[in-house]
């Protein structure tokens, strides 16, 4: 009965080495797909600011910059370049929106990286033309809500990007 408790209690320790060892290679699984998932993140939003640099894109934000939209008028007034530019940076946008909500990119980097802010304020009124104008209330979502976890998150943390820069 002694030798039966001891091959018992030397199963048990064998089992509980194994269970050990599994769970610290689970640990080191997980840990090693969340820094693949933050490497595939990066890389993503990396691919996303090269295009945001690029000289198309650049010029487009120039031109959104450099006009004023607040009505289907103000729109229709734009050279066809010009109207493009405005589908352009929304489009970016709203791309950029749908990864935060989706959980791909988080939206501090987005905060970090991009001018989301400064982008809704000039593209607002042309959102809210192009929805009124096709009668498709869910035109720019992403864009919108993306602008207000962004507007949230700084104002809730008293810092202004700019500040930062001082």
């Amino acid at each position: 009965m002694v030798v039966q408790l001891r091959q018992n209690n030397t199963l048990i320790q064998a089992a509980n080495e194994q269970a050990q060892a599994a769970a610290a290679q689970a640990k080191l699984t997980t840990e090693q797909m969340k820094q693949n998932n933050d490497i595939a993140d990066m890389d993503l939003i990396m691919r996303l600011y090269e295009f945001a640099n690029s000289g198309e894109v650049q010029s487009a934000w120039h031109t959104v910059l450099n006009t004023k939209v607040e009505t289907l008028e103000d729109f229709q007034k734009l050279q066809k370049a010009d109207q493009v530019s405005y589908f352009q940076i929304a489009a970016l946008f709203e791309s950029l929106g749908v990864l935060v909500e989706r959980g791909f990119v988080k939206p501090e980097l987005i905060a970090d990286m991009f001018l989301t802010e400064l982008a809704w304020e000039r593209m607002e009124g042309f959102v809210t033309a192009m929805r009124e104008h096709h009668g498709e209330e869910e035109n720019c979502v992403g864009f919108e809500r993306l602008y207000k976890v962004i507007s949230h998150m700084l104002s809730s943390s008293n810092v202004s990007p700019s500040s930062l820069l001082r």
